[in-house]
């Protein structure tokens, strides 16, 4: 039974990343993001069924338009698998890993056991929160990555439905007045060091759409995991931007003579190198750098550990 709920999970998360995967492209275009069937983007033909099953049409017709034969983007089977997974994730620590979970550790677990016994269906509705609140990520997490912008749409959705699981936590669970203050007060706490730095920089260090997504990390894990989070994103980010930085210049480096040792590999030369290396992002001290995902990255990977930075302690 455990297996063959986490398939459906999973199965259910392909459909809704390909459905994301429409969110990303129509989003903040004139294109309704309900209405209007797919089409290939060279050809223009209508998608049909066939065409659409998650990750199998993809594989099926190796990556290409089954009419023009252009290239299809790695994007959409991506999205679909990524969110897939993710969905089965999430199913598996709510219903099967045997602790009590609800998406977060913002609250207290005695006092969480003891709500959910009295109320068993707000496990379903977290539940059903939580996989909205990914979905909203992901798509947030690509176009931020593509564009360099946060939609407001989905961004002020995400923040909604955890400020809202918040309140529904504080009735729920039963805190005391400090400790649901200390939960309303999160999201704007954990959002306003990078409302600082947009307002300091004039939007130069930080755009104004990482302190919008901040506030779903503060009500979405409290103040203290929610600050963890926001260490972990610039760490991530950091390493992220110097390691492909580095790998770009040492594969542009070895593809000639001009590096300190002088060699040469001819390995890099090869065409299909050289077009992976050209599409490795390369940063320089005024390149202007999507954050989100790495808040989005870093809020994912206190959701599931749980762990502050004195954790040790």
């Amino acid at each position: 039974m455990t297996s063959l709920t986490l398939i459906i999970s999973f199965i259910f998360g392909t459909i809704i990343g390909s459905f994301l995967n429409v969110i990303i492209y129509r989003i903040n275009t004139n294109l309704s993001i309900s209405r209007g069937r797919s089409k290939c983007f060279s050809c223009n033909r209508g998608l049909e069924p066939k065409d659409l099953v998650p990750v199998f049409s993809y594989l099926f017709f190796k990556g290409r338009c089954r009419t023009c034969k252009s290239k299809i983007s790695m994007q959409y089977p991506l999205v679909e698998v990524l969110t897939g997974v993710m969905f089965t994730l999430i199913t598996y620590f709510y219903f099967f890993d045997g602790a009590v979970f609800i998406g977060n550790n913002i609250f207290n677990g005695g006092l969480v056991l003891q709500g959910l016994t009295q109320t068993p269906f707000i496990k379903y509705l977290f539940y059903a929160f939580d996989l909205t609140t990914l979905s909203i990520l992901i798509a947030i997490f690509v176009y931020d990555f593509k564009h360099k912008i946060i939609p407001d749409k989905l961004v002020y959705t995400g923040a909604l439905i955890m400020f809202v699981k918040a309140v529904i936590g504080i009735f729920i669970f039963k805190l005391t007045d400090l400790e649901a203050a200390l939960i309303l007060l999160a999201g704007p706490l954990v959002a306003l060091p990078f409302a600082l730095f947009w307002l300091v920089s004039g939007g130069r260090w930080m755009g104004l759409g990482d302190a919008k997504l901040a506030l779903i990390v503060g009500w979405g894990l409290g103040i203290s995991y929610g600050f963890t989070a926001l260490m972990y994103s610039f760490w991530i980010g950091t390493i992220v931007i110097i390691g492909l930085s580095l790998v770009r210049e040492m594969l542009q480096a070895f593809s000639t003579r001009n590096n300190a040792l002088g060699l040469r590999i001819k390995f890099l030369q090869n065409q299909k190198m050289k077009y992976f290396t050209s599409k490795i992002p390369s940063y320089k001290l005024r390149s202007e750098i999507p954050f989100g995902p790495f808040i989005i990255v870093a809020f994912y990977m206190i959701y599931f550990v749980g762990r502050n930075l004195l954790w040790w302690l």
